[in-house]
């Protein structure tokens, strides 16, 4: 909770340094409609389309409202991030539209954009925990070696965070007075949106490497139903997503008021429709459909892991286990006339 925190504290640090330093200093037009493409004052440098933007709002709180259903319906906690950033994505669309009779208001651009920026990051956090879950579900961890399971969640949402800390350091640098500490700051940013670019990508290709050995290594469990529909949605929700994290790159890589970063069409044919029709995809195939678990899978794995790895004695007729072994260490009694040595 307190990492949770002080990240949150990092990241609005860092957009406020941002808007701040954007319009510190510097002569706004009085008619902000007049010429937005040339208003320094406004940091879109256009005009949100109300029509279209309102529509993307209600499309992702629509689907934001059918995942809860599920959330409550089929219970999948482990996949409330993606819910929760369903309703923060929507929440984003609204404060876009807002800004259109406040174009130069730097309250509306730092929490619309912390909205916007935050909620692709749960939506591809809940892709890491997924498929961590179907491997585990599956218990087919020697699919996707050298990693586990577990480790597949662990290690993507940890690039996850850092590459967005990345982004918000870079956010609060790339508005500086400073000539350097801008360029740097811009710099930082693409870093830090390019380097979860290819963090995204390198989990999509364990997901292919994972169906691709399940195909060819074992047709009992490529043929076993009520998984494969889970896992190929998956596959989809990648697409979207790296299509997202592509534009995003290109975006960037062209500077704060480049031709991408300038024409919101780009943004919303290329970031939101992605984005919306990926995490859309769980509304018709909600994990908590095909993954049934009875508490917490990564525990019971590991108990049975213990289990299967604890030493067996082979126990002879009318003799006492203490009298076999010379051990007094607590034994348990199995099947086929052996005992365990916990």
């Amino acid at each position: 909770m307190r990492q949770s925190t002080l990240l949150k504290v990092f990241i609005l640090s860092s957009f406020l340094s941002s808007v701040y330093a954007f319009g510190e200093g510097r002569d706004c037009p009085a008619d902000p409609y007049a010429d937005p493409a040339n208003d320094i004052c406004n940091p879109l440098r256009y005009v949100p389309n109300k029509v279209l933007n309102c529509l993307g709002a209600a499309l992702f709180f629509i689907v934001a409202a059918a995942l809860t259903f599920w959330s409550f319906r089929r219970k999948a906690n482990y996949f409330l991030c993606l819910v929760i950033g369903a309703w923060f994505e929507g929440a984003g669309f609204v404060l876009r539209v807002l800004m259109r009779d406040n174009l130069h208001s730097l309250n509306l651009y730092i929490v619309a954009n912390l909205f916007i920026i935050l909620a692709p990051c749960a939506f591809l956090a809940g892709d890491y925990i997924v498929f961590g879950r179907l491997v585990q579900f599956l218990e087919a961890h020697h699919y996707i070696r050298p990693f586990k399971a577990r480790q597949v969640s662990r290690i993507f949402i940890a690039s996850d965070i850092i590459t967005f800390l990345i982004q918000g350091s870079g956010g609060g640098l790339s508005a500086s007075s400073s000539t350097g500490s801008a360029e740097l700051g811009a710099h930082l940013f693409l870093a830090g949106i390019a380097i979860q670019m290819v963090s995204f990508i390198f989990f999509s290709c364990v997901w292919i490497l994972f169906g691709i050995r399940v195909f060819s290594g074992d047709k009992q469990l490529w043929h076993r139903e009520g998984w494969k529909p889970l896992y190929f949605a998956l596959g989809f929700t990648c697409i979207c997503f790296i299509i997202r994290s592509i534009y995003r790159t290109a975006e960037l890589a062209g500077g704060y008021i480049s031709y991408l970063s300038t024409h919101e069409g780009y943004f919303l044919g290329l970031d939101s429709l992605p984005l919306l029709l990926g995490i859309a995809t769980y509304v018709f195939f909600w994990p908590g459909n095909y993954l049934h678990f009875d508490g917490n899978p990564f525990k019971k794995s590991k108990a049975r892991r213990t289990e299967e790895g604890a030493q067996m004695y082979p126990l002879n007729a009318g003799d006492s286990y203490e009298t076999q072994t010379g051990l007094d260490t607590k034994i348990t009694p199995t099947y086929n006339n052996y005992y365990v040595r916990r």
